[in-house]
């Protein structure tokens, strides 16, 4: 037994419900992985899932390149032939796992914490760079639909009027939770909540929260959460303040615990994806004074 349940949603389309979703699109005796999970433990009760089914693992796809998404690619090439289908940028990541700790830490080497399963995956290699549009796989013909936002280049999965829709919707619990969803994009993110907004499907299936029909509420508590954070920060902005200055007092009035060295880096990361935004879209200006960089919002 391998701990894991397979739920069948149509003839082609089922998923392994966990920490991370993982969808599983089944033609005759071969089989499409979406994501694999977060290590090789994950990887290994896949392919043994996979066997108790009589299923061929023949491709997976990832939707990007964060290590709980691709973490058991690593074990599941080595032990399979499977061809790993990926978008650009995320494709690199995959293949260079250093990058993802790497970009975390301001592109210098990362420091040792770090160098964790969690934001470091074992490098897998991209057979196949996907783009948008229908992909030919085992009989199938899934639809790539790009959801960057969350990650630069991410993308889901669409057949059989199912939706594997990666990280772009976040459950109500995780917002309570974690207040400050990590986001790389606020613009695409914004526009990929818009997007989903208007799909209709007979399941959305988000990577870290239970399957639903009707998404339209996750879309808006995403979005009104995504808002909520851009006026927070806009407040602290009516005065000159550093980014250093702007995650303490933005942590402290959010309740966040940042004493663990990567949750700081995901949340500093976020936080400059917000002001990166405000700045581009010319809600706030940057004041460099005394060799310090302070983020100011504008009048008006």
């Amino acid at each position: 037994m391998t701990g894991l349940d397979y739920v069948e949603v149509t003839e082609h389309v089922g998923y392994v419900p966990g920490a991370v979703n993982i969808g599983v699109l089944r033609n005759d005796d071969n089989a499409v992985l979406i994501d694999t999970g977060l290590d090789k433990d994950n990887g290994r009760k896949l392919l043994r899932l996979l066997e108790e089914q009589e299923l061929t693992l023949k491709a997976i796809i990832n939707t990007h390149s964060h290590a709980d998404h691709n973490g058991g690619n690593n074990y599941l090439t080595r032990n399979t032939e499977a061809q790993v289908y990926a978008p650009s940028i995320e494709s690199g990541i995959i293949e260079n796992p250093l990058l993802e700790p790497i970009y975390l830490f301001h592109g210098a080497y990362p420091v040792r914490n770090l160098h964790n399963k969690f934001v470091l995956a074992k490098p897998s290699k991209v057979t196949h760079i996907i783009e948008p549009g229908k992909l030919e796989l085992i009989g199938l013909e899934p639809e790539i639909i790009a959801l960057p936002g969350h990650s630069y280049n991410q993308i889901g999965v669409l057949l059989d009027d199912v939706f594997f829709c990666a990280d772009t919707v976040f459950s109500n619990r995780v917002i309570d939770k974690y207040r400050i969803p990590v986001v790389q994009d606020v613009t695409r993110h914004l526009e990929t909540l818009n997007k989903l907004e208007e799909m209709t499907c007979n399941l959305f299936v988000p990577a870290h929260t239970k399957p639903i029909k009707d998404i339209k509420p996750l879309v808006a508590k995403n979005r009104a959460t995504t808002k909520a954070i851009i006026t927070d920060i806009k407040e602290l902005l009516k005065e000159p303040r550093s980014t250093e200055e702007v995650l303490s007092l933005l942590g402290e009035e959010y309740g966040l615990d940042l004493t663990v060295v990567q949750q700081y880096y995901l949340i500093q990361m976020t936080l400059m994806a917000y002001l990166g935004y405000l700045y581009d879209s010319k809600q706030v200006e940057i004041k460099l004074e005394n060799n310090i960089l302070r983020w100011l919002v504008l009048d008006g």
